[in-house]
């Protein structure tokens, strides 16, 4: 049997817990069936290191001794109570195994609270990784509510899932940057939510239900989905006589209102749709998206008009009756860049999306085409969004249960056909009233 491992040689608390579904052997094979997770969690350690300061080396636990039928380990109980970070690997045998339930119910037992008690929304040190995509449908009810998209990881890993680019050589690129920032994101959440310090007693890993096979949620209490796309430049394409202070790596990573505030703007975004009860996906813009399945929020960086591939992409999306979306419009006036070209680029925005901008200002809701600061953007963009979801219920197709209906009853109808299915069979009770005077 292969041991456990933990990264360093104390005996501290790892820096983060992998939850990953065991494979059974092939008896016909001696390969390792974890080759791949394993190179995963060796490069996911080494960034970590790298960019945290992790004491003793004691990145992350990764439980390489639970077979089936097996008794859990002092070892694994102890580092699951201890951890500071949840990395769940998304798969689809991940929520069919009763083992990676059982670990997620216990950390999730474990009180969590921002560091900073001014942060909003609500606080979670579990961090998802996509071993292999799984459609949002056939996610479990109890994990639905939780992002793991994670746009800044690529377009590769969202689509193919992290197996995929660590086991195919032309994905190297594709695959270092998913590690990257996973290793970013784990320190990130790290250093924001501090997670209480379980019993580590194993018993109560034995005892703790399967968070998979929970009852299912009501539809009320499930969340919506609310997409957030993000129009805008990046670092090392900034707009036409733009700065790229603003800018990171992509596009999501814009903050139009530096330096009064540092957080990407489409992290606000999300604040707001976690306090309005939405799951928020977000992304690249992309005017080739499909038939819309939510309601949508643009974040738009009007700079970018001055590109003509951003201008004929925005001009097709305006031209989409079918994609209904709101339109949030940053600008600073305290840019250096701004001066003297403001009403240039607002009157771009009118001639780029005409029937977008009209249509939201015919809904009183022309202040979100020109939004000054943060605090603002955060009082309009609510508003945005409650337009934008009744706008997209208007528009969404509607889709009728499968099977056939019921003739409608006819007034009138004397002998009573039109009442019933043509292939309805009177039942028992209905030929004794027939034969009742």
């Amino acid at each position: 049997m292969v041991p456990s491992e933990r990264t360093g040689s104390d005996s501290s608390a790892p820096y983060f817990f992998l939850s990953y579904a065991h494979v059974p052997p092939d008896d016909s094979d001696d390969s390792d069936p974890h080759l791949w997770v394993h190179k995963f969690f060796r490069d996911l350690c080494t960034d970590i290191r790298n960019i945290a300061n992790v004491r003793g080396g004691a990145a992350g636990f990764m439980d390489r001794s639970i077979r089936a039928g097996e008794i859990w380990t002092s070892e694994l109980a102890q580092s699951l109570h201890g951890c500071r970070v949840f990395v769940p690997l998304y798969s689809p045998r991940y929520f069919n195994s009763p083992w990676c339930g059982k670990e997620w119910t216990v950390f999730s037992d474990r009180r969590a609270q921002f560091r900073d008690a001014a942060e909003n929304g609500v606080p979670s040190a579990v961090v998802p990784a996509i071993w292999y995509p799984v459609p949002d449908r056939d996610l479990p009810h109890a994990v639905r509510e939780m992002q793991y998209s994670h746009p800044e990881l690529g377009h590769r890993y969202q689509t193919l899932g992290l197996y995929s680019l660590v086991k195919l050589s032309a994905f190297r690129r594709d695959y270092q940057r998913a590690v990257l920032q996973l290793a970013r994101r784990i320190v990130e959440v790290a250093g924001t939510v501090e997670v209480d310090r379980g019993d580590g007693d194993p018993d109560a890993l034995e005892a703790a239900r399967d968070a998979f096979v929970a009852p299912p949620a009501t539809r009320s209490s499930v969340r919506r989905t609310l997409r957030i796309s993000v129009a805008a430049g990046s670092r090392n394409r900034p707009p036409e006589g733009r700065s790229p202070d603003c800018y990171g790596s992509s596009p999501l990573a814009w903050t139009p209102y530096r330096p009064d505030a540092d957080q990407p703007l489409v992290k606000a975004a999300e604040q707001v749709a976690e306090r309005m009860k939405f799951r928020a996906v977000v992304d690249e813009f992309d005017p080739r998206s499909g038939q819309p399945d939510a309601p949508e929020i643009l974040l738009l960086d009007r700079w970018v008009l001055r590109d003509a591939g951003q201008r004929a992409q925005l001009t097709k999306f305006d031209a989409d009756t079918t994609r209904p979306a709101g339109l949030a419009v940053p600008w600073n006036d305290g840019d250096p860049d701004s001066i003297g070209v403001r009403g240039e680029l607002a009157a771009e925005v009118d001639a780029v999306l005409p029937l977008r901008t009209s249509r939201q200002r015919q809904a009183g809701l022309g202040a979100a085409l020109e939004i000054p600061d943060h605090r603002t953007f955060d009082t309009l963009l609510p508003k945005v969004v409650a337009w934008a979801s009744k706008e997209y219920l208007r528009h969404a197709t509607a889709s009728p249960p499968p099977g056939r209906g019921t003739e409608r009853f006819r007034v009138g109808d004397t002998d009573g056909a039109a009442g019933r299915p043509t292939d309805h069979r009177r039942n028992d009770e209905e030929e004794d009233r027939d034969g009742q005077p």
